[in-house]
């Protein structure tokens, strides 16, 4: 890897805190409290995105006490930090975390917010959390999570719906996502991934998106493609694990920089990085060497992950001061 793709200062506007956890980490948890484990963690060869979502379990179940999340979400931040992320948006799922101990959703954002202080202290990294209502657990869990996100509003920097979209379509939580967008929660939304592209639309229209996770799938649409474009709405595209859960079929073949061409607004992330057995500077090499950008195309993205950022005024000019003046050319 050219060594200026990891010294370069990054954003990241899409990675699952519950999917970074270092699998160290995650095999010494499994010891400490006794966890079934499986040589089937990471995903190392395509499959449906069904049985890629499965594979989160044995990360969830590293979810014991609140110390353990607190400690987790440390360890992943300095991970992040180690890959010279300077600006990082975590996003999790609450109910996700809860599930194994049935812990509390107040004593989980205490304890991520606790580990967050101590991160930036440490790492000199600007660090936001997005709350994520899994489409799987349901409307009143979709409710419950916006519920909370509102309470805590002040210390996080927005809300994300993610899971099995073709049997859970985004209309079904137009109701929840509106009141979270009266409330002022930028939101952000798992659409057209791996199902059809009007989902894109939807979620723009009916769940007030301001980003789009993944929408891989826009590229078969030329009228998503114009929303996309009008609302100036970014994507957040993560190469490799569009490969893995089978949203494209050959890394080369991604449309990452088509959709670039066209118009559209696209940032690069790693999603889940422990399990795709990826870093955010390995998903620029990728970008580089198969899908044919520049050094000056990935500068361009980042920039838009700059400007598109749900973090507050201030952390970002912490951050463009320290870090991303360079991006002032």
């Amino acid at each position: 890897m050219n060594p200026k793709i990891k010294n370069l200062p990054k954003i990241e506007l899409h990675r699952h805190l519950e999917g970074s956890i270092p699998i160290p980490l995650v095999m010494e948890w499994s010891k400490k409290y006794n966890l079934p484990l499986s040589h089937d963690m990471q995903v190392k060869n395509p499959m449906p995105l069904g049985p890629v979502l499965e594979r989160l379990f044995y990360q969830q179940r590293c979810f014991q006490n609140i110390e353990s999340v607190e400690t987790l979400t440390y360890e992943v931040l300095k991970d992040i930090a180690s890959d010279n992320i300077k600006l990082i948006e975590l996003r999790f799922s609450p109910s996700f975390m809860a599930e194994p101990k049935n812990l509390s959703f107040d004593s989980i954002m205490e304890a991520t917010l606790a580990a967050k202080e101590r991160a930036q202290k440490d790492f000199g990294i600007e660090v936001g959390f997005i709350l994520i209502s899994s489409r799987d657990y349901g409307i009143e869990a979709c409710e419950e999570t916006i519920n909370l996100a509102i309470q805590w509003k002040k210390e996080i920097i927005g809300v994300d719906l993610a899971g099995n979209e073709t049997e859970h379509p985004p209309e079904l939580f137009e109701k929840p996502f509106q009141r979270a967008h009266t409330e002022g929660l930028n939101i952000t939304t798992h659409s057209g991934e791996v199902s059809n592209p009007h989902h894109i639309s939807t979620s723009i229209h009916k769940l007030k998106a301001l980003r789009i996770g993944h929408g891989v799938q826009a590229i078969q649409d030329p009228k998503v493609i114009q929303d996309l474009i009008k609302y100036k709405i970014p994507l957040e595209l993560c190469p490799t694990s569009n490969l893995m859960t089978q949203a494209i079929s050959k890394i080369e073949l991604h449309p990452l920089k088509k959709l670039m061409n066209a118009g559209v607004l696209v940032t690069i992330s790693s999603d889940d990085p422990t399990l795709f057995g990826t870093t955010l500077s390995q998903e620029y090499d990728i970008a580089i060497h198969h899908l044919g950008l520049s050094l000056d195309q990935i500068q361009k993205t980042i920039l838009t992950s700059f400007h598109h950022s749900f973090s507050s005024d201030e952390q970002k000019k912490r951050a463009w001061k320290k870090y991303f003046k360079y991006l002032e050319k």
